[in-house]
């Protein structure tokens, strides 16, 4: 009997060092995973060893609580506000490299691709002067507008000026001083008609003057002529712009030329007719520093 017990009394005891020994490691795994959740959640360790699902649940609440992620949605740009960036952005790389000669923009670049305008209007047009030039692109536009104004029965324009070169320019400039000290001093509350070398169009092989048989020289009475009202009308279309608006001699600083146009390209001429601004007021339209579009000079 005595054998017996003690026999049960070690099974007993055996069995309960090897449990013992199995719950070891298990124990130690569980504390692990218990800190290291603890730890990321911020949270205390309970102080009771067992309390194992309240340890999960703390965890588990404290990561759902974290920064909430807001749950609005920024609308984006419509279709139409696209469209209107994209078509911004058209004119903004078509009138980046436009030229701006005048008072405080100076130009200092001289054409380098002037062609004789005899040789491309031939006899069929009257120019003042054999030795008239302008850029390539100027006087064959020139042409396509002349040609287009003929087919619609004007057939009398006179070209009375065109590329001038700095000496002849600035020598207009100089005498117009020596008469009047005074002359230009306020150009953008006193317009002028006459301008230095630096800020003139025609030493850039862009401009041209365009008269008639019936008012031969610049004058005012010009803009009543047909052939005038036909240059307002479609010049655009050919791209050449009034200059010197009679509107925006504030801006410009000379005065209203209705014979003095500009070739800025047909792309941008558009524009500038469809925004009925003058060239300083469309670049500016644009957040287009005249400095910057100046120092890519390339015709128009």
């Amino acid at each position: 009997m005595r054998r017996t017990t003690r026999y049960q009394y070690r099974r007993r005891k055996k069995r309960s060092q090897s449990l013992l020994k199995a719950g070891i490691p298990v124990l130690a795994v569980v504390l692990i995973v218990v800190t290291v959740l603890v730890i990321k959640g911020g949270k205390k360790i309970p102080s009771g060893p067992s309390d194992v699902s309240s340890i999960s649940s703390s965890v588990t609440v404290s990561s759902i609580s974290s920064e909430p992620v807001s749950s609005e949605i920024v609308p984006g740009p419509t279709s139409s506000e696209l469209e209107e960036q994209r078509l911004f952005q058209e004119r903004y790389d078509r009138a980046k490299n436009v030229l701006l000669a005048n008072f405080t923009h100076p130009n200092y670049k001289d054409p380098d691709d002037l062609v004789y305008l005899k040789d491309v209007l031939g006899k069929k047009y009257k120019i003042n002067a054999s030795y008239f030039q302008l850029s390539h692109d100027t006087a064959y536009a020139l042409k396509e507008m002349l040609d287009a104004a003929s087919e619609d029965g004007i057939t009398t324009y006179i070209i009375n000026s065109a590329y001038r070169d700095r000496k002849q320019q600035q020598s207009f400039w100089d005498n117009r001083l020596a008469k009047d000290p005074t002359y230009g001093d306020d150009v953008y509350a006193n317009p002028v008609k006459t301008v230095p070398a630096t800020a003139s169009e025609h030493c850039t092989g862009l401009a041209i003057d365009i008269l008639c048989e019936s008012v031969p020289h610049g004058t005012s009475d010009y803009k009543d002529t047909k052939e005038a009202k036909w240059l307002a009308e479609n010049a655009w279309k050919y791209g050449f712009i009034l200059r010197y608006p009679e509107d925006s001699t504030h801006i410009t600083g000379v005065m209203f030329e209705p014979w003095h146009y500009r070739y800025v390209g047909k792309d941008v001429a558009k524009d500038i007719h469809e925004s009925g601004l003058c060239l300083e007021a469309y670049l500016e339209s644009l957040g287009l520093p005249p400095e910057a579009a100046n120092d890519e000079t390339t015709a128009p």
